[in-house]
C-alpha cells in the first residue's frame, strides 16, 4: 500500500511541475497563479501547496536532491582518487551540468530569474547553499589537498562556469536540441578549467 501512495504522490507532483511548466511557457511565470497550476494538474490549490509551499518551489524542484547526491559522491569515494575527478563526478551525478539544465525547463527558470527579483534571490540562494556544501564536501574528502577556502573557490569556479554557460547557451545557441545545449555548456565548461589552469593546482 505504501508503494501505492507514494507512485500517487509522484504522480501528482509530476503532474504539478508539468502544468506550471505549460503555464508558465503560455503566460509568463509572474502572471500564473497556484490556483492556475492545481486546476491545470486536476487537483486543489491545498493539494499543490502541500507539495509546493511556494510557487518558485516549482522552478527548483529537486534543489535539495541535487546537493545530497554531490555531496554523497564525496563520502564514497576513495581517498586515493584524483580530487579533480571525484568534483566532476559529483557535479555530474548531481546533474549539476545536465540536460535537464538545457530543456525547456531550464529557459523559463532563467526568465524568470531575469524578470523576477524574489526568484533571483531564491536561486542565488540555492546556489549559495550548493557551494558552500560542495565545497565543504570536497574539503573533508581532501583536507591535505584543500584548504575550505581552497575548497570553495575550486567548487565555485565550476559552479559558476556551468552557470553562466548555461545561461549564454540559450543566447547563443536558440535552436539547439538539449543534448546539443549540453554538449556545448559540458565543452565550454571543459575549456574554461583548462584555461583557468584549475585542473593542475
Amino acid at each position: 500500500m505504501a508503494g501505492l501512495r507514494e507512485q500517487k504522490r509522484e504522480r501528482t507532483r509530476r503532474a504539478l511541475l508539468a502544468a506550471a511548466r505549460q503555464l508558465f511557457a503560455e503566460k509568463g511565470y509572474a502572471a500564473t497563479t497556484m490556483a492556475e497550476i492545481a486546476a491545470a494538474a486536476d487537483v486543489s490549490p491545498r493539494t499543490a501547496f502541500t507539495y509546493f509551499p511556494a510557487k518558485d518551489d516549482l522552478l527548483f524542484p529537486d534543489a535539495a536532491e541535487r546537493i545530497h547526491i554531490a555531496v554523497a559522491a564525496f563520502e564514497e569515494c576513495d581517498p586515493s582518487e584524483d580530487p579533480m575527478q571525484v568534483l566532476v563526478r559529483a557535479l555530474g551525478g548531481a546533474d549539476i551540468a545536465g540536460t535537464d539544465l538545457a530543456d525547456e525547463g531550464a529557459r523559463l527558470r532563467l526568465l524568470a530569474i531575469r524578470d523576477d527579483p524574489a526568484v533571483r534571490g531564491r536561486a542565488l540562494r540555492l546556489l549559495a547553499e550548493a557551494q558552500t556544501e560542495i565545497g565543504r564536501a570536497l574539503h573533508e574528502a581532501f583536507p591535505e589537498r584543500f584548504s575550505p577556502v581552497q575548497a570553495a573557490a575550486l567548487t565555485g569556479a565550476f559552479i559558476g562556469a556551468t552557470t553562466a554557460a548555461v545561461d549564454a547557451s540559450w543566447a547563443a545557441l536558440p535552436d539547439a536540441t538539449p543534448l546539443e545545449r549540453h554538449t556545448a555548456v559540458a565543452e565550454a565548461v571543459a575549456q574554461a578549467v583548462v584555461a583557468g589552469n584549475i585542473t593542475r593546482r
